[in-house]
């Protein structure tokens, strides 16, 4: 939910126009199939990756969370936001905020003063690669503009997915000796991959665990006008791969 509120704000002795822009975001565990096999991920909203924010430079953003996952804590980090003057909003949890607790709702306030392409994520334990990230987009206030003209602004955020629960990933990563986790089993454009299901090593007697019918894991596809200029923010929120992205 975005709820906008217009107000002045004077800024180095110019009454430019900022807003407030409010979101309400329910975190909570569900089942979803990213790349066609069926996992527990954390989303917001109902949706992995979570909402964009858009704004422009010098809006106030606030985020109230509210942690409706069953025994986890959460933190968000707001990434590329510089909290000038309200570090306790970072998301830095144990750090510069403590946890937000299941079943409580914590209130995020910052400043976005410079425009550009932001992402925000989970920071606490490994829940990022559960699914708990998205974008953050500022624009340049009214009037100005940018050094490059384009028709449409579109994001796109890239990841690698494990069919293995975080939980089975830490324990891993923190044995003595290390234990690598081997290659990701997708790689996901917003959210979106394709597995295939018949590389199951032992096939599943539940047919709805690996389906390739299931509209969650229809390709991600960004249909373009002839003619038209299309600005591509392309963020990369992997955990553990380097990836190539090309056109």
């Amino acid at each position: 939910f975005l709820l906008l509120i217009p107000l002045i704000a004077l800024l180095n002795g110019y009454g430019v126009e900022a807003r407030i822009r409010r979101y309400k975001w329910e975190v909570k565990n569900e089942f979803k199939s990213p790349d066609c096999y069926r996992k527990m991920v954390i989303t917001i909203n109902g949706r992995t990756p979570g909402p964009t924010i858009r704004a422009q430079q010098n809006d106030t953003i606030i985020v109230e969370v509210t942690n409706s996952l069953f025994t986890e804590n959460i933190a968000i980090h707001w990434h590329g936001i510089r909290q000038i003057g309200t570090p306790w909003f970072d998301g830095s949890e144990g750090i510069t905020q403590c946890p937000i607790l299941p079943g409580t709702t914590f209130k995020y306030q910052f400043v976005v003063d410079r425009a550009g392409t932001f992402v925000y994520h989970a920071h606490y334990g490994m829940q990022r690669d559960s699914g708990l990230y998205g974008s953050i987009i500022v624009g340049l206030p009214d009037g100005e503009s940018e050094p490059f003209a384009y028709d449409y602004d579109r994001n796109i955020i890239l990841n690698d997915w494990y069919h293995n629960s975080t939980t089975e990933q830490a324990v891993g990563l923190s044995k003595v000796p290390f234990q690598w986790i081997g290659e990701p089993q997708s790689l996901l454009i917003h959210g979106r991959g394709r597995f295939n299901c018949s590389s199951l090593s032992v096939p599943s007697s539940d047919p709805g665990l690996c389906n390739t019918t299931n509209p969650d894991c229809f390709p991600f596809r960004l249909i373009v006008v002839p003619g038209k200029t299309y600005r591509l923010r392309v963020s990369s929120l992997t955990s553990l791969s380097a990836l190539s992205f090309q056109i």
